[in-house]
């Protein structure tokens, strides 16, 4: 059985007022975990051409919380991952956990070494054609 984990958390401002919510599911598979940040925050008003006027949110705040939030996923996701007997030193790069360097079966070996000798072979033959043309010209 595999654990999954669902963090969330809030981001409020120095009014303590929810200006975003944060989310990310963690399977504990390797992947890089990826925080959704939702705004929260409900129009002020309208401009003439109907788009919303929205507060300002503090850029560093937001920043800051969602810095805080990755940190705090990342480092589950490196426990789940483990937990579940992946490995966790993947979780930090994108795209690592789909990586994968498969080991050759004995088979695909096999047909690996023969296939390079029948290349030194066709070289030798090339080789062994160009020193015969060679001597037959003289």
């Amino acid at each position: 059985m595999k654990k999954t984990v669902v963090l969330t958390d809030e981001v409020k401002n120095e009014e303590e007022r929810t200006i975003a919510q944060m989310r990310v599911v963690l399977n504990g598979d390797g992947s890089t975990p990826n925080v959704m940040t939702m705004g929260t925050d409900n129009p002020v008003g309208y401009n003439d051409d109907g788009t919303p006027i929205f507060p300002d949110v503090d850029d560093n705040l937001l920043k800051s919380a969602q810095q805080q939030m990755m940190a705090e996923a990342i480092k589950t996701q490196k426990e789940l991952t483990k937990e579940n007997g992946g490995d966790p030193s993947k979780v930090n790069v994108i795209g690592a956990e789909t990586d994968t360097k498969l080991t050759p079966t004995a088979q695909q070996t096999i047909q690996a070494t023969m296939m390079k000798r029948i290349a030194s072979l066709q070289m030798q033959v090339s080789q062994l054609k160009k020193e015969v043309t060679k001597d037959n010209g003289n």
